[in-house]
């Protein structure tokens, strides 16, 4: 099984990041199904009071853009499946 990573992009202005939401082993299938349930339920910020959020399937399915309108603010933020291409490390970092 392949290994993977769903990171969500995120920002405003100038000022932008990048973080890991989830590491797993899987089939692309599943990979991609586990993405989208990410996509649909994640909080990029704590205290998010989510009023209304739309989910844009991009890149053929390996990416989503998140339209989060909140009580007090918008979100806008990318979540991404990126699969491990190489690594001099164990695969100690994944749920076995």
């Amino acid at each position: 099984m392949a290994r993977w990573v769903v990171v969500v992009q995120f920002g405003n202005g100038e000022y932008y990041r990048v973080e890991e939401v989830t590491r797993f082993e899987s089939t692309l299938e599943q990979a991609r199904a586990t993405l989208y349930e990410v996509a649909c339920s994640h909080r990029p910020r704590t205290g998010l009071r989510q009023q209304r959020r739309e989910v844009f399937r991009m890149e053929d399915g390996d990416a989503y853009y998140v339209h989060i309108a909140g009580m007090v603010s918008t979100h806008r933020v990318f979540y991404r499946l990126a699969e491990l291409a190489w690594s001099t490390g164990a695969a100690s970092a994944y749920p076995q």
